[in-house]
């Protein structure tokens, strides 16, 4: 295998690592215990090793056991260390990224689509373990009803959600079930 090779496949596990880190919270989806690898597709990929950024371009899509994500496009941002030897590939793992940033037309749901969640933006900050949501405005829904803000930020620590501002919760509930709070 050539030298440029091996830096494409390991820039390739890298990604693959940082996204099924993004998956592996119990509180976004179902969590699995099985060997399937996650799968990202783009249009284009591009590494800027020196500063430690991955760009993927145009029709992003990953997919795993426990969920998929679309974007239009996406940025793994690597955390830099102080060693000037250090490159991306010999040191990425799941806990070397700071953020991950996706943006147009993010879409993230479970595998059985129960759960949907769409905004312009997001952005997991590791630093912090959370997930912030701007943009469209960002909306979490599920079946007919919807929880939607101008900004929605997800603690995957805490599983705490918070709506603000301006939230707008819409509940679709069948006939049937509403006859049992009216009694």
């Amino acid at each position: 295998m050539k030298s440029s090779q091996k830096m494409t496949y390991k820039t390739l596990v890298v990604i693959a690592i940082c996204w099924f880190a993004l998956f592996s919270s119990k509180h976004i989806f179902a969590a699995e215990t099985n060997n399937v690898p996650t799968r990202i597709n783009a249009d284009k990929l591009e590494c800027d090793y020196e500063e430690r950024i991955v760009y993927l371009r145009g029709s992003v899509v990953v997919r795993d056991t426990k969920g998929i994500l679309k974007a239009d496009n996406a940025t793994v941002y690597f955390k830099k260390t102080k060693e000037k030897k250090d490159s991306l590939s010999s040191t990425a793992n799941v806990g070397s990224f700071s953020r991950v940033v996706a943006v147009g037309n993010v879409r993230m749901s479970s595998n059985d689509k129960a759960v949907v969640v769409v905004s312009d933006k997001a952005v997991w900050n590791k630093n912090n373990n959370t997930i912030v949501l701007t943009g469209g405005p960002p909306m979490v829904k599920q079946g007919a009803s919807y929880i939607k803000a101008k900004r929605i930020v997800y603690d995957l620590t805490t599983g705490k959600c918070d709506f603000f501002p301006e939230p707008q919760m819409v509940f679709s509930i069948p006939d049937s079930e509403k006859t049992k709070f009216i009694e």
